[in-house]
């Protein structure tokens, strides 16, 4: 699958101006809300400081003046009460309320009235806390808004006859305020608002230009990553999430480096394969074929002990055809991921016994001499038998193929602590010390030429990958006598 490289971001597009837009449009609706609470805030001081201050202007009124004539009202009276009131406050608005809250007398317009009667409940509350609380009242002039205001009960003997309401911040007061507002309150706030949010906004585009910094180089070193500069790694100069991030990477670009290196290096396995099992099944095919064409092309004039020997060439041809596709299917079975040993006990000694048995025939043509040494009879083991067997198989074959003729072969089971030790020993030329490293790997061989015998070395291959696959070690070394010995070894069974 491939992927389509996305080009870099825009100048409107990257993250570091998206972010600065958020934090300007956030910055901005916390600068209106400021200046809005700033107002109200302000409103509501001048409001409560006023209310305060003239908190007993009704009281003051009801005092000094008596509406009130025998229970009734005196209009000539009420009016200079009210006119007098004005005259030392144009801000005020006073009232004459009824036990009931009706308005009985004021001094504004008949148009102006837009309340007849105004609620009881907050001149109760006001009366009650002697005007040192913030409390707001109904404005007869303004049935949508209510107001500041000052009240006191007007009284005959014990008998309550009605209240002065004075609103305190009349429409005189509502014009000169909002005006004071604007001017001062609202200006202040503004350019307070405007140097933080031009401040702020500097400081923010430094801090944000501080953080994207570190991401700028993530980006810039993944960018060098997926042009193929496979060593490109991030510096980490910080310990916060952008330092985490550049770890996380650093980690996953050693591991994909590294698969990378596996896989090139299974893909000159891979050429080295072609090359070697073309090479080996070359030899048996045209032996085959060869011997073949010539019995039918001579089968008049061929003796019969030609005939057999040909016959013989091809037979043997073709089990080392045979053995060649075994082994490399066995491998490509060992290698696949699905491939797991059957665990189980067994007698390890019993089954190098009857290994032994078998490879002591096959070792007669080259006169060889084998010999298999173990000090107990039962030893107890757990593992994949056949894989075991397989094992032990393959280091036998690879000692009497490489033994010279009239050379001995030894197979020696010891049990050193809890660990079982598996011999097999031949005499030899011995392994060139540069080549034992390279041992187990596809194709290598202990021969010192380039060409690889039948086989291909795939015998000492599958002995590592089984081993492998039991997490049990396997070592080659050339004696003293100079002598090839190679020892795995296996955990004794503890039931």
């Amino acid at each position: 699958m491939s992927y389509q490289h996305t080009p870099p971001a825009r100048f409107t597009n990257s993250l570091y101006w998206k972010i600065f837009y958020i934090f300007l449009f956030l910055l901005s609706l916390l600068s209106f809300a400021y200046v809005y609470m700033t107002v109200i805030s302000a409103r509501r001081y001048f409001e409560a400081s006023h209310q305060r201050l003239n908190r007993n202007v009704a009281a003051h009124i009801a005092r000094f003046s008596s509406p009130f004539l025998h229970d009734t009202l005196s209009k000539a009276q009420a009016e200079k009460v009210f006119f007098n009131a004005m005259v030392m406050n144009p801000s005020i608005e006073v009232y004459l309320l009824n036990p009931e809250g009706k308005v009985l007398s004021y001094y504004a317009p008949e148009k102006k009235l837009h309340l007849s009667a105004v609620s009881l409940v907050p001149i109760h509350a006001f009366i009650t806390a002697v005007g040192n609380d913030y409390i707001l009242g109904d404005d007869p002039r303004n049935r949508d808004k209510q107001k500041i205001f000052s009240a006191a009960s007007i009284e005959k003997g014990e008998k309550l006859v009605g209240y002065i309401y004075v609103v305190l911040a009349g429409e005189a007061y509502d014009t000169t305020m909002k005006t004071l507002l604007n001017r001062h309150i609202l200006g202040l706030a503004t350019q307070i608002m405007a140097i933080t949010l031009a401040a702020t906004l500097l400081i923010g585009l430094y801090a944000f230009r501080l953080i994207t910094r570190n991401l700028k180089a993530v980006i810039s070193t993944v960018e060098k990553f997926h042009k193929g500069d496979l060593q490109s790694r991030i510096k980490i100069v910080s310990r916060d999430e952008f330092a985490l991030l550049a770890s996380t990477f650093n980690q996953m670009a050693d591991t994909l480096a590294g698969n990378l290196k596996v896989l090139k290096t299974a893909e000159a396995l891979r050429r080295e394969l072609i090359a070697n099992v073309s090479h080996d099944l070359r030899t048996p095919i045209a032996a085959i074929q060869g011997y073949a064409e010539t019995i039918m092309m001579k089968s008049k004039s061929l003796t019969n002990a030609d005939r057999e020997r040909y016959t013989g060439i091809i037979l043997q041809s073709s089990e080392k055809l045979r053995k060649l596709v075994e082994e490399l299917f066995e491998l490509s079975k060992l290698e696949a991921s699905e491939s797991k040993p059957h665990m189980e006990v067994f007698n390890v000694a019993e089954l190098m016994g009857e290994v032994f048995v078998q490879y002591r025939i096959l070792a007669q043509p080259k006169h060889l001499s084998v010999s298999y040494t173990s000090l107990q009879a039962a030893i107890l083991v757990c593992a994949d038998i056949g894989m075991i067997e397989r094992v032990m198989q393959n280091l036998i074959d690879n000692a009497i193929k490489y033994t010279p003729e009239k050379g001995s072969i030894s197979i020696q089971v010891d049990v050193i602590g809890t660990q079982v030790h598996i011999s097999v020993t031949n005499t030899g030329p011995g392994i060139p010390s540069g080549q034992i490293p390279h041992l187990f790997s596809r194709y290598a061989t202990s021969t010192p030429d380039k060409s690889p015998p039948s086989g291909m070395g795939l015998g000492l291959v599958i002995v590592k990958r089984i081993l492998d696959l039991h997490s049990f070690p396997i070592s080659v070394e050339n004696t003293a006598s100079g002598e090839t010995r190679f020892t795995f070894r296996m955990p004794v069974y503890q039931p």
